[in-house]
Parts: structure tokens; C-alpha cells; sequence
């Protein structure tokens, strides 16, 4: 990128959570020269920074397989099913899209060892799990996964117009959305791997001019309920459930985060691939 014109804080945001991908409800394939459009940008600035990102996941991936267990976890994934190569996917918002994220992270995973797979990462900016529930029927069970990951809460727990706001999706409707969506992947005997939400660093989301903008707050009240909402629907279905809530404690670490608070940062990401890699290991089949 060095001979390109420099890309704004601005631009590189949009591009790290793949703001250009969050009107695709018809599946469209997004072209580099249409994402750069979309962010009035040219392809090459695109394209370079995306190769960096990911060339910086990937050496990520490289250290994670010397750490004991992830060979075999992505072995794990890797072992047929069905006597073609697996399909694996990601489904979920912003943390799940991020392009230094655990998505990402374990595509890289995939790419660095033997046999190939299809991997596809559905994460989207801004979707909560109505979006979620929608897309898995109009998108998702036709790809038919092996293998699928899935992250939705936080932008269901956002409230507007302060912290009395209704929350953008009620408790009620997201234990629906959510238990469908599960009971959908069951029903095409997908392995199914559930993270709950993470929490937010709550003075810096608070503090955020973006989000007092638009007057829109979380309450870590709220991710924790949908946590407790993801391990008791797991516990019923015998899969595997993450619980990235705990894991970040209700009070998580700033630097774990990107500046806003609400985003774990490449820091936080990597606990989480860990703790992915792990589940894949005691997956209940």
C-alpha cells in the first residue's frame, strides 16, 4: 500500500467490518471494484489493504498451529462427513465480519493445512438475529454446512433513545430466532458450534460520539440474558456453546477492544479462535 494514496480512519473501518457487504439480502457477490465504489475508494486501495488484513491473520494462524490441539481441531473440521470436501460457515454481525477477527483467523486455519474446504463467512454488520434467522432460509441451509458457527446479541440489545429505549429485539424474540435457527441446522445434521455475545467496555461505549449520536446504548444486563438464553437452548440440543461472556468478564479489558468499546479488537479475537479451536476438540459428536 505504500505507493497508494493512504486510507482514511474512516475508510479503514468500513472496510475491518465490510460495510459495503451489509446490503447483500439477495447474496449478491460484492466485487472489489464494487466495494471500492461503494466506499469511494479505488480497487487497488481495496484490495491492498484487505490482502494486509488478511496476510495478518494469517500469520496469526501460523502461530496458533504450533499451540497444542489446533492441528487436530482443524483436522476435526476438515474430515468428511458426507465423501466430498466440508463445507463450513460463519453466521452473525460486526464481531463475527471483522476482518482481523476469529472468522477470518480460522479461514486462515483452513487455508494453511490439507485437505481443502469451502469456507464461507456470513457475518454482517448491524444484523441481529432476525436477520440471522431470515438469511439461514433464504441463504444459508442451501449451502448445506458441515460445520456452522454462530454469533448473533449485540445488535439485538441495542436500545434507542437512552437506556430506557425497548431493546431493538425483545429477550422473547430472540430466544425464538435463535432457537430456529438452530433447530434449522439441526435438521440438515450440521455440526453446530453457538457463541454467546460479548460483553461491552461500558464507560468507552458510553463515551463514544457515534453512538451518543444516534442516542443507542447497550447494558451488559442485557448480553448476559442472551447468553443465559444461547446455553440453555444449547444444553437442551447437546451442541456446543462459547461463553464469550464469561470469558470477557462483565467488566472486559479495554485493550482486548478497538477504541469504541463495543468491538473486541484483533487482542480479543484471538482468545477468541482459542476457545473455538477447543470446542471443535469436545464437540458433543
Amino acid at each position: 500500500m505504500t505507493d497508494l494514496a493512504p486510507l482514511s480512519p474512516e475508510n479503514t473501518f468500513q472496510i475491518d467490518f465490510n460495510f459495503q457487504q451489509v446490503p447483500s439480502a439477495l447474496a449478491l457477490d460484492i466485487s472489489p471494484e464494487a466495494a471500492a465504489a461503494m466506499l469511494h475508494i479505488t480497487s487497488a486501495q481495496f484490495t491492498a489493504y484487505t490482502e494486509l488484513a488478511f496476510a495478518e491473520c494469517t500469520r496469526t494462524a501460523q502461530t496458533l498451529l504450533d499451540e497444542a490441539g489446533t492441528r487436530e481441531a482443524i483436522h476435526k473440521l476438515k474430515t468428511p462427513r458426507a465423501g466430498v470436501p466440508n463445507t463450513i460457515i460463519t453466521i452473525g454481525d460486526s464481531i463475527t465480519t471483522y476482518r482481523y477477527g476469529y472468522a477470518e483467523i480460522l479461514r486462515a486455519l483452513l487455508q494453511l493445512q490439507e485437505p481443502p474446504v469451502q469456507f464461507h463467512n456470513h457475518g454482517r454488520s448491524g444484523y441481529t438475529s432476525t436477520h440471522g434467522l431470515e438469511h439461514t432460509f433464504t441463504q444459508y441451509l442451501a449451502q448445506r454446512p458441515d460445520w456452522v458457527f454462530i454469533k448473533y446479541g449485540v445488535n439485538d440489545t441495542k436500545r434507542f433513545g437512552g437506556t430506557q429505549g425497548k431493546l431493538l429485539v425483545s429477550l422473547e424474540e430472540y430466544t425464538a430466532n435463535m432457537t430456529q435457527i438452530i433447530d434449522a441446522f439441526l435438521g440438515i445434521d450440521a455440526q453446530i458450534v453457538v457463541l454467546t455475545p460479548t460483553p461491552i467496555v461500558e464507560n468507552l461505549v458510553n463515551e463514544a460520539a457515534d453512538f451518543q449520536a444516534m442516542n443507542m446504548t447497550w447494558d451488559n444486563a442485557d448480553l448476559r440474558a442472551c447468553g443465559e438464553v444461547l446455553k440453555a437452548i444449547a444444553a437442551t440440543r447437546n451442541i456446543s456453546v462459547i461463553d464469550l461472556f464469561s470469558m470477557f468478564t462483565p467488566t472486559p479489558d479495554p485493550s482486548l477492544y478497538v477504541a469504541d468499546g463495543l468491538h473486541p479488537g484483533p487482542a480479543g479475537h484471538q482468545l477468541i479462535i482459542k476457545q473455538i479451536l477447543s470446542s471443535i476438540s469436545d464437540a458433543p459428536r
